[in-house]
């Protein structure tokens, strides 16, 4: 038995070296039988494991892949969201910054020669959007009812008509409920300037009436309205109210009108000032 086993393992040494030296021989050109058979058969055991394992090699490649286009989508998605957000509150802070720039000018300007209180505008009914607004500066802050409420460049808004301690009603000029009116004049070249009263008009929601004008007087569109001064202890003189837009005859050509277009853009309003008075030589009213 042993015999036998050494017999098979010298025939096997023997077959190995024949396949060698065959193979050297054929020095690197057509491959002989032997080597032809391996390789064959390598090729193909190796084809029915490659191409699976390639496949699924792929598959999962693609799945990572995907993965990830997802998650950059998802980021790319976050960015784009902050960045609208950004655009948002960067046109906010430039709105607000413009509101503040126009404050200082009418308080280095203008509103020098008035003492007031800065508010801003906290509420407003939509069923009185041309009624009423609500401001964030009352009694404490040393507002009264009667008093007259600016816009930030210094065009008249309406009056304080109930003041509390840190809140206040503001009447404005474009009401037709109360039927509050105010004494205005036309600026016009001359001694004599067009007065009359200033009211909101009943016709057009937003806009503003002028009446008891007299007839001979040369008041033509585009010319400004002011208040008069004749009504020193709600609405001091010189206040910008609005421009004439056209005018209109009354019964029998007696009287005439105009039709008048605030100068505070009213439906907007973010912002404001309370006027409190006159500024005196040497400091302000108190």
């Amino acid at each position: 038995m042993t015999s036998r086993r050494l017999f098979i393992l010298l025939a096997s040494v023997i077959v190995l070296i024949v396949i060698a030296g065959l193979t050297l021989r054929a020095g690197g050109g057509t491959a002989v039988w032997p080597e032809s058979v391996v390789m064959d058969v390598e090729n193909t055991v190796g084809g029915w494991i490659y191409r699976p394992v390639s496949k699924l090699t792929g598959f999962l490649a693609g799945l990572h892949d995907l993965h990830q286009m997802y998650v950059e989508n998802a980021e790319l998605k976050s960015e784009l969201q902050n960045y609208a957000q950004l655009q948002i509150e960067l046109k906010d802070a430039q709105a607000e910054d413009a509101r503040l720039g126009q404050m200082l000018g009418f308080k280095q300007g203008a509103g020098k020669a008035f003492t007031t209180v800065p508010a801003a505008v906290v509420g407003r009914d939509p069923s009185a959007w041309n009624s009423e607004i609500t401001i964030n500066v009352g009694t404490a802050d040393g507002v009264q009812s009667g008093m007259a409420v600016v816009s930030t460049d210094g065009s008249l808004v309406g009056r304080v008509s109930v003041a509390a301690q840190f809140s206040s009603k503001v009447l404005l000029i474009t009401d037709t409920q109360v039927g509050d009116s105010v004494s205005a004049r036309v600026q016009v070249p001359g001694a004599n300037q067009p007065f009359g009263i200033v009211s909101g008009s009943s016709q057009v929601p937003g806009d503003l009436e002028m009446n008891f004008l007299s007839p001979l007087l040369q008041v033509k569109p585009g010319d400004t309205v002011v208040t008069s001064g004749l009504s020193t202890s709600m609405f001091p003189g010189g206040l910008r109210i609005g421009t004439v837009v056209r005018l209109q005859q009354g019964v029998q050509g007696l009287t005439q009108s105009a039709v008048v277009k605030p100068a505070a853009d009213l439906a907007y309003l973010q912002n404001v000032f309370v006027v409190k008075g006159k500024a005196v030589q040497g400091g302000e009213t108190p």
